[in-house]
């Protein structure tokens, strides 16, 4: 897998948010790989849209009829994730956490690296909230290899310090990042309570680290990194994902998950996730994607995490590019 191209991997992605899904059937994609999720009650289901018989989009003027979706160009009933059928469209494996709905275009059980098991023991605490949703003209992968990059903390986003934040394999074969920040006091808290304590600094001409929350962060897929950040008393949740677009950039999406004791300070976060995305945005689309790289020893996050991207089976972009080279052999 390239880090500047729209491959499409065996991974999770952060699809979409629930609020995007209003509708029976609702158009959607990873790269070239065109889905349609389907409402069944209170579940959401997501397929591939291409119809087998012609390759018209399901999700633009299909129709729901029972288990199958009516297309839209010759009326055929196309069975939803039934292969017995003789037109069918394939189901892929969803994750609904809180707001935000996640999606595997494979069954293969390598891509899931422990994040099934990971979401049961957060989704009751922590049930997640809609953040941000940005386009970005850069490879999806950039967004999730921020957490893996430590020196753009302080660089980017005015982050005094870092402490730790070394790298190592998780229990469920996913990429783990641990440290601290070091912080005067909390940036969740009023904006007079952050300038007084701004200003006993200036008086006292010393600068205190009083605020070193956690930094723990899960990289389960090159598209979704859950961090738990703060002190044991107000760790939240921020679920970050990217899914790729066709033309080469991506769809940025932050995700937050609080206790129901913090919920007061969702506002807050949910504003500081838009101000960081928005700061990342202008470095990622004025990169130089071709320039030569020189890594130095405080990369090692970042290059374990390309490592780890290298490790995930990639998928075709196009459905149709199966069949292909399927008719590639049978010509040979």
């Amino acid at each position: 897998m390239t880090m500047e191209s729209t491959t499409v991997h065996n991974g999770w992605y952060l699809l979409a948010f629930r609020s995007e899904l209003a509708r029976e059937i609702t158009p959607l994609a990873v790269g070239h790989r065109r889905l349609i999720a389907v409402r069944d009650d209170d579940r959401i289901r997501v397929f591939d849209a291409d119809c087998p018989h012609r390759g018209a989009h399901l999700g633009y003027g299909g129709t729901r009829q029972g288990d199958c979706v009516v297309c839209p160009f010759h009326g055929k009933r196309i069975a939803l994730g039934n292969a017995a059928k003789r037109w069918s469209v394939a189901e892929h494996p969803v994750l609904a956490w809180g707001e935000a709905l996640f999606v595997r275009l494979t069954d293969d059980p390598g891509g899931d690296r422990g994040f099934e098991q990971a979401v049961k023991a957060w989704e009751t605490t922590y049930p997640l909230v809609k953040a941000v949703t940005l386009p970005v003209a850069v490879a999806s992968e950039y967004v999730v290899e921020n957490a893996f990059d430590p020196d753009h903390f302080k660089a980017v986003h005015g982050v005094p310090g870092t402490r730790g934040m070394a790298t190592r394999a998780g229990d469920g074969g996913e990429l783990v990042i641990e440290g601290e920040f070091l912080m005067q006091t909390s940036p969740w808290q009023d904006a007079r309570r952050l300038e007084e304590v701004r200003w006993e600094a200036v008086r006292t001409r010393t600068v205190r680290w009083d605020y070193k929350p956690r930094f723990l962060a899960h990289a389960f897929s090159p598209s979704v990194v859950v961090t738990e950040f703060g002190p044991p008393d107000e760790v939240h949740v921020i679920v970050t994902g990217s899914v790729p677009t066709a033309e080469g950039g991506c769809v940025a999406r932050v995700a937050i998950g609080v206790r129901g004791d913090q919920r007061s300070a969702l506002p807050a976060l949910i504003e500081g996730s838009e101000k960081a995305l928005g700061e990342d945005k202008v470095v990622w689309e004025h990169l130089n994607l071709h320039a030569a790289v020189e890594y130095d020893a405080r990369d090692a996050p970042v290059r374990a995490f390309r490592a780890f991207c290298a490790d995930f089976g990639t998928l075709p972009d196009r459905v149709g590019e199966e069949q292909a080279a399927d008719d590639a052999g049978a010509a040979r």
